[in-house]
């Protein structure tokens, strides 16, 4: 087995790999992690925010170890790797602790600047710890770049798989922790790569150290969170963890009848106190959610995401006997409603009219043979970041053009769709609900669509009410439309359209507008319909007017402010690069001496952060266009990322046969060969994403895997091969390239969901493929002569 560092037994080579593969792993996990954390602490955007800025962390650990090469020695590699190692693992429970100490009081204003430094500074040092381990075997063994930069991979896609069981097992703190043993695993690996009995002894204590705390933490548990949203949380009635939420049961003033269901401390849902009788339960036929099951009572109903119930307690009152309800989250169905509570809520889940389903709303519709009188569903959303990132559950793909298409053809031929929405001044939410009614029908053929439509609110006592919008599939009867708005004499209900009735209002002004397209280019918000491509439904706000979410009503302002958060990220990650990885890189370059062709250097730079903004710009989108077709957003994450990560891996590790004469060219090849794949794929995702809907869960997913070997494979070789033309052509910049790829991919994030956001995922995809084809014209044939210093990392006459 080849030689690791100069001073190192070759016996000792595997120990060197099996610690990058499990450093490699953590830092991906303590990252999804950590995006948990925050999610609960924070809103979602603000959980991306601080996670990608804390990621700077890992790139700037490359200008770390390129600014210091008199420090940062061959000689001492072994010795650098298990300090760094052991640092990281015992920086991670620290970090964990002030974060969840921090008390952050949320105020959308720039007094939140001050708050956020301190904030991302905090899990940055473990991120940086980390990363400077990973630097450092890359550096110095950059002639074996395809075997490190498997290990790499495939341990970040192993850590991927492994976090979802971990969050369901342990929760956020204790998975964290649990994150620290495995760092310290990699540390034990380090520590056999010098002969000391106190390296071994160094390595044990820390791996005992974090085992201790973990045990500690999961048997009673000492650390816990405080601070939720910026507001004191109290003790919760129930509380607990999974790989997309965490979930707490919070009763107000003791009071059984304010019982709530709550995700990641926001998103919340009545919990009822239902003793069987449904008698107290008449007051909700007044309801405005409640409107479809007047038109039709007793009906076969379909409820997406019931939560603690109230929609199944609706459709009881009115007599259906048939009621199926498709819930998202496990925890709600099967620790809340049919466990801890369920003598509280009455067996409302148990009951024979009742069947629940746990699956994501739109994943079950499309799968669903069975036809339906009403399909609704009330103030379904979430605003949580889960792993698959932070924005992944309010790029609802409830609510496209597609998903209204798949509602319509799972309704029978007079069935209703009710969807219960929030009404603001102006409306945004609610009229886009009209927007992508309008736009399915248009693409079934509806003439006509005023006559299938009707929209009524709470009678407005604050700022933003409940709006419920009501589409049958067939035209509204005159006695229909009738009945409706007799209901609005009996309680405290408004009329906002109906076929009889359009008012002065955006609705009738849509509904009846001949030209909708001129409607949504006039109107002072952004309500066009989304589609599958570009699922933003809660962001209404135009480019031009970003800076103004600041000053919205909350409702509208706690989605729209997240557009402006990734500016903000993308801005900030920007200046850190340019402060924190450019400018020391020029003076280390000038201290030392270094002289070089500038414009081969910046263009082979140019390469690298292509290579890192293309990657993770084809990752994420990957995830969130395989979101839809394997209907659950951590599922897709989970699948996705092992399966891109591994099959780069191996993809590296296979590019290590070509001969070093050939590196450059092999490495454009394979940009090349990469960008005409993703387009293929580009050219026929709806091949695979509306196609067969009766494969099961796993099927769907080793399709993924299939689909997904030949990109992930290419994708594997251009870093490798670059890194070991790199050191045979400029050794010394070997870091700066591996610190600018790294801050590349925390700024390539973002980059996506601006794409995404404001053109969709498929120009995403489109911009991640021309990056590798730019990257292939980067990389320049020579950049010989490079310097005149010393420490100059020599080639490893070992290695090929």
């Amino acid at each position: 087995m080849n030689n690791v560092a100069g001073l190192l037994q070759p016996s000792s080579a595997g120990w060197f790999y099996i610690g990058v593969y499990l450093i490699s792993a953590s830092v991906l996990m303590a990252e999804l992690i950590l995006t948990r954390i925050f999610s609960v602490k924070l809103y979602y955007h603000y959980a991306f925010m601080v996670v990608s800025l804390a990621l700077f962390g890992s790139g700037a650990s490359g200008v770390f170890v390129y600014a210091l090469p008199s420090f940062f020695t061959r000689e001492a590699l072994a010795r650098h790797l298990l300090w760094f190692g052991a640092a990281f693992t015992l920086s991670l429970p620290v970090a964990l602790y002030w974060i969840l100490e921090l008390d952050f009081q949320l105020q959308f204003s720039l007094s939140l600047i001050g708050q956020f430094a301190l904030l991302y500074s905090i899990p940055a040092i473990p991120f940086f710890l980390g990363g400077t381990c990973l630097s450092l075997a890359m550096t110095h063994r950059a002639t074996d770049a395809n075997r490190i930069y498997c290990c790499d991979l495939v341990g970040a896609g192993t850590g991927c798989l492994l976090v979802i069981p971990l969050l369901d097992a342990l929760g956020g703190i204790n998975a964290l922790l649990a994150v620290a043993v495995l760092g310290a695993l990699a540390t034990v690996a380090f520590s056999f790569l010098l002969p000391s009995r106190k390296a071994h002894w160094a390595a044990g204590i820390t791996l005992t150290l974090v085992a201790i705390l973990l045990i500690v933490g999961v048997c009673d548990p000492f650390l816990r969170i405080r601070q939720v949203k910026g507001r004191e949380e109290g003790e919760p009635l129930f509380s607990k963890w999974n790989s997309f939420s965490r979930i707490t049961v919070v009763q107000v003033n003791k009071d059984p009848k304010n019982t709530w269901v709550i995700m990641d401390g926001d998103a919340g849902t009545i919990l009822p106190d239902f003793n069987g009788d449904l008698r107290p339960w008449h007051y909700l036929r007044g309801t405005v959610s409640a409107l479809a099951y007047h038109l039709k009572p007793q009906s076969k109903v379909l409820v997406i995401g019931p939560g603690g119930g109230i929609d199944i307690l609706t459709a009881l009152v009115f007599g259906s006997r048939d009621i199926t309800g498709v819930e998202i989250n496990p925890i709600t169905v099967n620790d809340v409603m049919m466990d801890r509570f369920r003598q509280f809520t009455g067996g409302l889940y148990a009951r024979p009219e009742v069947r629940i389903v746990v699956d994501e709303g739109r994943n079950f519709i499309r799968k669903s043979q069975e036809q339906y009188d009403i399909i609704q569903a009330t103030l379904v959303d979430t605003w949580a970041a889960t792993a698959a990132g932070a924005f992944s559950l309010t790029e609802n793909n409830l609510y496209t053009v597609e998903a209204f298409s798949d509602y319509l053809s799972k309704l029978k031929p007079d069935g209703l769709l009710t969807m219960t929405r929030w009404n603001l001044e102006p409306p945004q939410q609610d009229l886009r609900l009209v927007s992508l009614a309008l736009a399915a029908m248009a693409r079934a053929g509806i003439d006509q669509p005023e006559r299938h439509l009707m929209l009524l609110r709470q009678k407005r006592d604050k700022e933003a009410v409940e709006c419920s919008f009501l589409f049958k599939k067939s035209e509204f009867s005159e006695a229909e439309v009738h009945l409706i708005e007799s209901l609005c004499q009996r309680y405290p209900l408004e009329i906002l359209y109906t076929p009889r009735t359009a008012q002065d209002n955006a609705f009738s002004k849509l509904i009846r507008s001949p030209d909708p397209e001129d409607f949504y280019r006039t109107y002072p918000f952004d309500v066009s319909p989304p589609t599958d491509n570009k699922p933003f439904f809660f962001h209404t706000v135009r480019l031009r007017q970003l800076w103004n979410s600041l000053f919205l009503s909350w409702e509208s302002k706690k989605t729209n402010v997240g557009v402006l958060v990734l500016y903000l990220i993308f801005f900030v990650t920007l200046l850190l690069v340019i402060l924190f990885i450019l400018v020391p890189m020029a003076w280390r370059r000038t201290a030392a001496g270094i002289s070089f062709n500038s414009a081969a250097v910046l263009r082979t730079l140019g390469y690298f952060v292509c290579l890192g903004l293309g990657f993770i710009l084809v990752e994420m989108t990957l995830v969130q266009k395989f979101m839809l077709y394997l209907g659950n957003p951590v599922y897709a994450l989970a699948v996705v990322f092992f399966s891109l990560l591994v099959s780069s891996g191996l993809g590296s590790l296979w590019a290590k046969r070509f001969d070093v004469t050939a590196l450059r060219h092999r490495a454009q090849r394979a940009c090349f060969a990469i960008a005409a794949v993703l387009f293929v794929y580009l050219c026929s995702f709806h091949l695979l994403l509306y196609g067969p809907t009766g494969l099961s869960p796993l099927q769907k997913a080793l399709l993924v895997v299939l689909c997904l070997l030949p990109p992930g494979f290419l994708m594997g070789m251009p870093m490798p091969l670059a890194v070991r033309w790199l050191h045979r052509n400029a050794a010394a910049i070997v870091p700066w390239a591996w610190g600018l790829n790294g801050a590349a991919s925390v700024l390539g994030s973002v980059v996506m969901f601006l794409l995404a956001v404001h053109f969709g995922f498929d120009t995403a995809l489109l911009s991640g493929l021309s990056l590798y084809v730019l990257a292939a014209f980067l990389l320049p044939a020579s950049i010989s002569p490079v310097f005149r210093a010393d420490n100059v990392p020599e080639a490893d006459p070992h290695q090929t």
